[in-house]
This record gives structure tokens, sequence and C-alpha cells, in this order.
């Protein structure tokens, strides 16, 4: 290696990048949204289809409690307001009849932080449905988890059947694993009956019940 060579290694943008953070690509649906800005500022006409931001108002009660501790500044719990935490549990206990208390609830910044947490936490390999939202598989990446995508067909309506998840399973049956089940499925919108679902979980389980 002559000294040019060596020179560029140093000063590379990405040499002094965890390895498992080079070669990441941007955000599809950030990518096309920064694209739409830009043309918008051309003076021209966008339809964008990019980003799903939320066609629902925020509600007028929410407006005003948020003006009310506007001035709050102080840490919050970790893990959450408590009250916060008892009525997410009570919810979940009331419509869905889930045995929980609000030690079983964390409350977080969004989905995506959420998710990365519990990929962070357990441990496995990352099965993925495709086609699947952007971030997931990123994610997995990062801290350095194996990434399966479970391909979903048309004639299935894109969704994942049992036998797929038992094919994967099958292979080191022993071997810890995390089923991400975006539900409803973003980009498709499908979503599962109550016995498609429990097909899953018996897949899942296997001959263990792990």
């Amino acid at each position: 290696m002559n000294q040019s060579t060596e020179d560029a290694c140093v000063h590379s943008p990405n040499s002094s990048l965890n390895e498992r953070v080079r070669g990441l690509t941007p955000s599809a649906t950030i990518a096309i949204q920064e694209r739409c800005r830009l043309i918008k500022l051309e003076g021209r006409e966008v339809f964008r289809l990019g980003l799903g931001q939320s066609p629902f108002p925020v509600p007028d009660c929410v407006v005003e409690q948020l003006k009310r501790n506007a001035f709050q500044k102080d840490y919050l719990p970790v893990k959450g307001l408590p009250e916060l935490r008892e009525a997410v549990a009570a919810h979940h206990r009331d419509t869905f009849g889930i045995d929980c208390s609000a030690e079983n609830v964390l409350v977080g910044p969004g989905s995506k932080e959420l998710m990365f947490l519990l990929q962070l936490v357990y441990d496995g390999d990352i099965l993925i449905p495709t086609p699947s939202w952007v971030s997931y598989a990123p994610q997995a990446r990062i801290i350095g988890r194996s990434v399966f995508p479970l391909t979903t067909l048309r004639e299935n309506e894109w969704r994942l059947t049992p036998d797929q998840l038992e094919t994967v399973c099958k292979v080191d049956p022993a071997r810890p694993r995390l089923l991400i089940l975006n539900y409803p499925s973003n980009p498709t919108g499908r979503t599962y009956r109550r016995e498609e679902l429990e097909g899953i979980a018996a897949a899942a389980a296997g001959e263990n019940g792990r």
C-alpha cells in the first residue's frame, strides 16, 4: 500500500464509524420526503406518497393539557408515568382480557425506539415478514443481529403462514429467534384473523413449547 492509499484510508469518512453502521443507506421514506421538499421549493406541485402523516387532528383535550403542563421541566420516571402505565394496563385488561399490570407496561417515545430496545435486550435472529417497514432490518443489523426475511405471497394475501415459520424454526430449533409481526402490516395493510394468529403462535412455540 502506497502513502496516498494509506492517507485515503485514514481520512475516509467511514474509517471512524462502527462497522455495523457502515454502508447503511438513508431511510427510503425520509429520502422521498426530502426530495418532495426540494421539488416544492422549485414551485412544482407534489403529491406525496412517501410519509404517512396522520390525517386526524390532535384532540382538543390533549392540546389543553399540553398547554397546562408546558412549564414542566423535571425528569420523568424512566418506565413512564405510573398513572399512565396503570391506565394502559387497565385498558388491555378491560378491552382485550389480557392479564397484565403496570409493571408489564413500558412507555417510550415511539414504536421504533421500543422495537430497537426489544431487539437489544432479547437474543436471537430476527425474522421479518416481507414486504416490511423499512426500519426493522437496519435496526437489527446495527446491533449485530442476523436478519431472515420471510417472503409473503399474493396467494396468501401477503400474510405469513405457520408453515413458513415452522420451516425456519426447524433449522437449529434450539436457536432463539424474534419474529416481528407488524400488525396491521405496513406497507400492505393486511391483518390476521384470530385462528391465523393462533397458528403462527403454535408454530413459534414448536414441539418444546418455547
